[in-house]
């Protein structure tokens, strides 16, 4: 039997680890090492614009004296006969966006003391409103920002979810991994460390690895 050449034992190699690795994916957990990420959700935030009640606004708007024209613009013409074109122009035409509603709800200084301003009063989908600072290294230089200013995470986080999160980033509980990711947290760790010291101090790890379990605060 001739030993195979150099270029298809390359190619079995190849094979091989595409194999195992898939079969790490079907049977090892979720994590972000193993397996792809998850498709982003929507973008929209036309959930906010479904849940306006003009009831419910009719007399607070009435009382500050404004109208309709205040908010929606009516010199929009529409020529096509499709009637489902029509209405969706019309709808999108018509809706004043964000900035209307933020006018009274939002922060600053035209707020409502009235107004909730909550974000989830309106919104169910919060990806929207992430501020795409947030999406590069945020963990990891959110505390020199937060110093800076602090008002602006109060936009939308209360300081009970900071003070939540600095105080068990070191225990056992789960915040952000799966519930199985202290039996797999060697693969993340050796793929990528720096990642581990974004949240965890590094005499955490080396206590924990000398007692041969995780420390458990009470």
């Amino acid at each position: 039997m001739r030993p195979l050449p150099a270029l298809g034992f390359a190619v079995v190699a190849v094979v091989g680890a595409t194999a195992l690795l898939t079969a790490c994916r079907n049977a090892l957990p979720t994590t972000s090492f193993l397996h792809k990420r998850a498709a982003p959700e929507s973008k929209s935030t036309s959930d906010a614009r479904h849940r306006f009640d003009h009831a419910l606004h009719a007399e607070v708007l009435a009382a500050q004296g404004q109208t309709c024209a205040d908010c929606h613009r009516f010199d929009v013409i529409i020529e096509t006969g499709e009637p489902a074109l029509a209405s969706d122009i019309s709808a999108r035409a018509l809706h004043p966006g964000g900035a209307a509603c933020h006018y009274c709800h939002g922060p600053g200084e035209t707020k409502m003391a009235t107004a909730p301003g909550t974000c989830t009063t309106c919104h169910t989908n919060l990806l929207p409103l992430r501020p795409t600072d947030h999406d590069v290294s945020w963990i990891r230089v959110h505390a020199s920002v937060a110093q800076a200013q602090p008002g602006q995470c109060e936009n939308c986080h209360k300081q009970s979810e900071c003070i939540y999160c600095h105080e068990t980033r070191d225990t056992i509980q789960t915040i952000v991994h799966d519930r199985n990711f202290l039996y797999f947290h060697s693969i993340e760790a050796r793929a990528n460390p720096m990642q581990c010291g974004s949240c965890h101090r590094e005499d955490y790890c080396i206590r924990c690895h000398q007692q041969g379990k995780p420390e458990v605060r009470q």
